[in-house]
Parts: C-alpha cells; sequence; structure tokens
C-alpha cells in the first residue's frame, strides 16, 4: 500500500477523523480484533497530542498523518508544526501509545522538538507447532 496522507486543521473534533482513517487502513493492513483497536486509539492520542501542542503554541499550520504499510508493518507518523514553547508531552498519551504500538518514537518536527510522533505495528509471529516427527510447522 503506497502512502496515505491526511491534512487538517489542529481542531479536536479532526482526531476523530485521523481514527476512522487509521482503523481503516489498520483492516487494510491485515491487523484484526484487538490490533484494530490499538491503532484507533494510539492514532487518536498522537493526533490529540499534535492539536494540544499546536493549539498552546497558536500554530496556524495542518496537522499531516502520513500511514505506510510495507510488508504487513504499518507506520503512522503525526507531524504537528508547534515549536519548542515549552508543553509538555503528556505522560498517560505516551504510555497508552507506548502499551499499544510496537513500536513509539517522538522526534523533532518541522516547529521544533517533539513534534513528529511515529506508530509502528508489525504482523503478528506465527505460532509454531511441534508435528508428529517431532518438527515444527508454522500455523496461520
Amino acid at each position: 500500500m503506497g502512502p496515505v496522507v491526511l491534512r487538517f486543521s489542529a481542531l479536536p473534533e479532526h482526531v476523530r477523523i485521523a481514527r476512522l482513517v487509521a482503523t481503516s487502513l489498520a483492516r487494510r493492513a491485515g491487523l484484526a480484533g484487538g490490533d484494530v483497536e490499538g491503532v484507533r486509539l494510539a492514532v487518536g492520542e498522537a493526533c490529540g497530542r499534535a492539536v494540544q501542542r499546536s493549539e498552546s503554541a497558536g500554530a496556524a499550520e495542518l496537522v499531516e498523518l502520513t500511514a505506510t504499510c510495507r510488508g504487513g508493518e504499518l507506520v503512522v507518523e503525526v507531524v504537528d508544526h508547534a515549536g519548542d514553547d515549552g508543553v509538555e508531552t503528556e505522560e498517560v498519551a505516551m504510555l497508552l501509545m507506548e502499551g499499544l504500538a510496537d513500536e513509539v518514537a517522538v522526534t523533532a518536527g518541522p516547529g521544533g522538538p517533539g513534534g513528529t510522533t511515529r506508530l509502528t505495528w508489525r504482523p503478528p509471529v506465527a505460532a509454531t507447532a511441534p508435528t508428529a516427527a517431532g518438527t515444527t510447522t508454522t500455523g496461520a
């Protein structure tokens, strides 16, 4: 799946749209059940964080969500243009994202420190089961 890009005004009501897009992308990436819900929640937290940073900094630029899927790995990046205005990342939001995504990275964005949140989900590892002959097979 090629990149999907969503740009939206830094308004809380637009976070819901980002969550809906992320849910659809997670399903297209082959994730199921609780993993899809995890993507929805984590992307909502990342977008909410970007909106809050933008509002606090008075940034007028759009928040940008970019999602890509390669080899079953779903990567979602949320970028804001807020500068380093001293707004601290909410610890609860970070803990939630870290609990839901396989990898979370917060790095500098166009406006300064903390402006990019990158969330990664990897495909589940297939379980292995022993066979009667003592070898293992991979179940899917």
